[in-house]
């Protein structure tokens, strides 16, 4: 009888670690380029002030965006996928916002007070990528 119970069991696993390698593969697959590089995201309009970025299917919608000094910028994850938005280049931050790991339906507000461009990136799946402009 145990021994029916484990090959079970180990059948089990084995169909579940084949599901997520498989599902791992369709995300990554799905963000890739012809040239196997990982898919850039088409800059968005120009956001209005105390306007918010949603992040859905592994993208920020909108992708870039133009603020002025003083906005307050909310994040939204709306993914199942935890995510970040987090300045810098990947895989270094620049310290100048994180909204630290945001689950499904969790929001993070930052006041964009410093001028300049900057670049972002989500901290656990560095394809992600967006850009803010602050004038």
């Amino acid at each position: 009888m145990f021994g029916t119970s484990r090959r079970l069991l180990n059948r089990m696993l084995i169909v579940l670690a084949t599901a997520l390698v498989a599902a791992t593969a369709v995300v990554f697959v799905a963000h890739e380029r012809q040239d196997g590089e990982p898919a850039a995201q088409q800059p968005g309009e120009p956001a209005r002030a105390g306007d918010k970025v949603q992040i859905k299917d592994f993208l920020y919608d909108p992708a870039a965006l133009t603020v002025s000094a003083g906005t307050k910028l909310t994040f939204t994850n709306q993914d199942n996928a935890p995510h970040t938005a987090t300045s810098g280049s990947s895989p270094t931050a620049d310290g100048v916002f994180d909204t630290g790991t945001l689950t499904k339906g969790q929001s993070k507000t930052i006041n964009a007070t410093k001028t300049g461009t900057f670049a972002y990136y989500c901290a656990i799946h560095p394809f992600m990528k967006g850009t803010v402009i602050v004038k």
